[in-house]
């Protein structure tokens, strides 16, 4: 099969990680089915917004600033980058309000036109929650075990 008879869009939206394609200036240009399940939106909703209006960025605890993000180190740097793993809580798509535990972590990386400037910068979620509940369930286990 050439490269020219594969369909690369459908292949990113289909994949399984968490992917969201964002313009220099952090403006969403497009996400997958795994990124929009994760957070529970619609790719309508997402299109054209800035990424910290949908997504806010999380209070640091040590100045009480915005957590400096990945993405804001990518922006910055250039090259790519990783969070370390991070709660943000997202809200439940069928209870407004409500938000919901999640245990994230995600890569930024800018992707170069042929002039040398940043032209996309794609940003890949990892929803590690379930990792984090069965984690939690076993020491729990081992808790009651020790009683």
């Amino acid at each position: 099969m050439l490269a020219q008879e594969i369909d690369f869009h459908d292949i990113f939206k289909l994949h399984p990680t968490g992917m969201l394609l964002l313009t220099a200036d952090l403006v969403i240009l497009d996400a997958n089915d795994e990124f929009l399940a994760t957070v529970g939106r619609q790719i309508e909703e997402l299109i054209g917004r800035n990424f910290y209006d949908e997504f806010p960025k999380l209070p640091e605890d040590s100045c009480g600033g915005p957590r400096w993000t990945a993405l804001d180190e990518a922006v910055t740097s250039g090259r790519r980058e990783s969070d370390r793993l991070l709660r943000y809580d997202l809200e439940d798509p069928y209870r407004p309000g409500v938000f919901v535990e999640h245990w994230i972590t995600t890569v930024a990386q800018p992707i170069r036109g042929s002039d040398g400037h940043i032209q996309v910068i794609e940003l890949s979620l990892r929803d590690i929650t379930p990792v984090i509940d069965q984690y939690r369930e076993l020491q729990r286990e081992a808790d009651m075990q020790l009683d």
